[in-house]
Parts: structure tokens; C-alpha cells; sequence
């Protein structure tokens, strides 16, 4: 068994720290970024060309550009979250699931719910899971910490039994309660709360566990997906207010330049999203975990702490694309199904290895875009609908296939 320290701090002077003033030049990670989307951007320009050159009247025109643009958003904001995830090594496959609770918990913020009449199987239930999710993960969290394994079944019991008592008592309180209907701002913080919560899930059973972040997505994939379903009955949430279709189809007030407010907020997303992962300590630990979680450890970074806010982030950024998306798509419940295949194929496009420890936010959007230019083109030149996937999953394994090569020649 080895005697090395579990804490950082005492494994001695000679162990290297990862300290916000140890940061390179800002100017050579500009410079570095700039290298790394020169790829998605010749490929976005080739598929612009090709397309320009194939239906030069209808696609180079610009009604077409801007139909790119204003249908691609909710796309982007998806794929900069999953850059934060993928730059550490990880996968989100509860992308499209996460937009789907959002969307439809926006919509019934929006609209006002009313909570059914508690029963107790119902409420069990609620009970169970809350139970066995916090159980699980104190267990892990616990053992993790050298604790015994018989101390840590014992305060793993304790914690599930308090987390069902607490669930059990808030839907108890919930149920019979009618919720008036929310102005547009707070439906969709709610929508960015609920997928904020599904990232917290993702992150916290990955990081406690020590479990794929494969495995965890899926299955937050297909729970979350379940139950958007069990909280709308499979049908799409009615009386939505004028003013929430207002984001997307305006009328909209003239200061807003002729441009949609979900766009705004999409712009807004990237302004902030940018110097975050590429000017912050918090942007510098994401690259280190990816590159090498044991060594970014042993450097003295709480690599569980930052790996689960990048899941959060995803997991936000997510709740906000969907609920952004009520506005043109209503609150259906089978909305998104699939969609995580297009937010990891940008992100992979846009030069975001799927090893960890290199990626850039221009870059994802980059390979948003070259999607989005794909499909108009592809419905512009008459091609049928089902070859687009085709052409995705061609160009994901084509991305890897060069990640792969690049990582080999070093």
C-alpha cells in the first residue's frame, strides 16, 4: 500500500502548484486559439463555397444567411457548454434531454402548473430516488476520503434516510398548490435551473463515484428524458403567453438592431463564455484536468470541485437553449431528442479533442455554423432529410480520426 500523502499540500516543495499567477502571456493563448480554429474555419469556408458555387442565387443570399444564424442559436449555446465538459475529458450525452426539462419547465413557469393532489406511492418514489441518489453519493464522497467501509454504509444509510424524509416532505407541501403564471425573466431562469441541476446531478455522480462520464450521461439521457414525459402526461404544455413567442418572432423594440432577443442572449453566452475558459484560473484547471487529471491533483487542484462546475455549466448552458426555445417550439416534451449528437459533432469540428485539454469556444461555434450551412444547403440543393445524419456522423469520425493522427505524431 503506498504511504504517499492523500494531501497535496504535504507531498513537499518539490511538487509544482497551479497558482493564478503562474498563467502564460494572454497573447500566446490568443495566438494558440487562432492556430486551433484555422481548421473549422477552412471547412466552414468549404462548405460555403461548395454550396455558393451549387445554388449560388438561393444560398449565398441574405435571407439564407440569416435563417443560418437565427435557427442555429440555441445550438451554439448548447455546444459551449459541452466544450467546457469535453475540454476535461469528459461527454454529456443528457444534452438534448436537459434542453427538453428546461423548455418544458420554462413553459410551465410561463403558463402557471398546478401540482397534483400528494399520494403516498407517488410520493415514495420521490422519497426513493432523492434516497438512493444521496446515498450513493456520500457513500462515494466518503470512501473517497479513507473513511471505513462500515462507517461509510453507516452515514451513507443516514444521509439517504434524511434526503427522503426532505423529499418526501417538500412534494407533501407541493401537491394541491396552483403556481400563477411568471414573467418571461423568471421562466427562463427556471428552465436554466432545472438543467443547472441535471449538471450537478452528472458531475457530482461522476466525481463521488469515480463512474464514466459515458455511463452517467446515458443514464441521465434516458431518467430526464422520462421524466419530461411524466411531468407533462407525453403532451406539450398549452396557454403559453404572447410574450414569451416575443423572443423569437418579435415584434421587437428598435433597439434591439432588427435582431432577435434570443439571439442577444446567444451573443451574450459567447462574450462571457470566451474569457472564461481561456483568460481564468478556472479556464486553466478545466486544460489541466483534461490534459492530465492525476498530474493537475498532484498540483494541488480540487479536481472534483472544478470537473463538477464544468458539468453545471453544461448542464446551464443547456437549460437556457431550451428555454430560449420555447419561444419557437412550444413546451413539447419530445423536443430535442438527438440533439446531443449535433452539440458534440460542432464541438468536435471545431477542433475540440475528445482526449481533453484542447478546445476553444470560436472553434465550437465555428462548427455550429458549418452544420448549420450544411442543412440549408443540403435543403437548398434538394437532397433528402435522412442524409444529413450521414454527413454528421461521416464528419465526427472524421474530426476524431485527425485528433487522433495529431495526438500520434507528437
Amino acid at each position: 500500500m503506498s504511504n504517499t500523502p492523500s494531501n497535496p499540500a504535504a507531498q513537499g516543495p518539490n511538487v509544482p502548484r497551479i497558482e493564478a499567477g503562474d498563467r502564460e502571456s494572454p497573447f500566446l493563448g490568443v495566438f494558440r486559439a487562432l492556430g486551433s480554429i484555422l481548421g473549422p474555419l477552412i471547412g466552414l469556408i468549404l462548405v460555403i463555397t461548395v454550396f455558393g458555387i451549387w445554388q449560388p442565387d438561393s444560398f449565398l443570399s441574405k435571407e439564407a444567411f440569416r435563417s443560418v444564424f437565427e435557427h442555429n442559436y440555441h445550438y451554439v449555446i448548447a455546444a459551449i457548454g459541452a466544450t467546457f465538459v469535453i475540454i476535461t475529458a469528459g461527454i454529456d450525452l443528457s444534452v438534448g434531454s436537459t434542453m427538453g426539462l428546461a423548455s418544458v419547465c420554462c413553459a410551465m413557469a410561463a403558463a402557471g402548473t398546478h401540482f397534483p393532489e400528494f399520494e403516498w406511492q407517488q410520493g415514495l418514489v420521490i422519497g426513493g430516488g432523492v434516497a438512493l441518489l444521496t446515498g450513493l453519493c456520500f457513500g462515494g464522497w466518503t470512501l473517497q476520503r479513507g473513511w471505513t467501509r462500515w462507517r461509510a454504509c453507516f452515514w451513507a444509510v443516514v444521509s439517504a434516510t434524511a434526503a427522503a424524509g426532505t423529499g418526501l416532505a417538500g412534494w407533501r407541501l407541493l401537491s394541491g398548490v396552483s403556481i400563477a403564471p411568471m414573467p418571461v425573466l423568471i421562466a427562463l431562469l427556471v428552465g436554466v435551473a432545472s438543467g443547472a441541476l441535471v449538471g450537478l446531478l452528472n458531475g457530482t455522480l461522476i466525481t463521488t463515484l469515480s463512474l464514466p462520464p459515458f455511463i452517467v450521461t446515458l443514464a441521465t439521457l434516458g431518467a430526464v428524458r422520462g421524466l419530461t414525459l411524466y411531468i407533462t402526461g407525453g403532451i406539450p404544455i398549452p396557454n403559453l403567453p404572447e410574450s414569451i413567442s416575443k423572443l423569437h418572432y418579435g415584434p421587437w423594440s428598435p433597439w434591439l438592431l432588427g435582431i432577435s432577443p434570443n439571439l442577444w442572449i446567444t451573443i451574450a453566452v459567447v462574450v462571457v463564455s470566451i474569457p472564461l475558459l481561456h483568460f481564468t484560473v478556472f479556464g486553466r484547471y478545466a486544460f489541466a484536468i483534461g490534459s492530465n487529471e492525476r498530474t493537475a491533483r498532484l498540483c494541488g487542484v480540487h479536481v472534483e470541485r472544478w470537473k463538477t462546475l464544468c458539468y453545471v455549466i453544461a448542464g446551464s448552458t443547456a437549460g437556457l437553449a431550451g428555454a430560449i426555445m420555447t419561444a419557437s417550439l412550444g413546451g413539447r416534451p419530445t423536443n430535442f431528442e438527438g440533439l446531443e449528437l449535433i452539440a458534440i459533432a460542432a464541438v468536435v469540428i471545431g477542433g475540440t479533442s475528445l482526449f481533453g485539454g484542447e478546445g476553444t469556444v470560436a472553434g465550437s461555434i465555428l462548427g455550429v455554423l458549418m452544420l448549420g450551412f450544411l442543412n440549408t444547403g443540403c435543403t437548398m440543393a434538394s437532397l433528402s432529410s435522412y442524409v444529413q445524419p450521414i454527413f454528421i456522423g461521416a464528419t465526427i469520425v472524421i474530426a476524431a480520426a485527425i485528433d487522433r493522427f495529431r495526438h500520434l505524431g507528437r
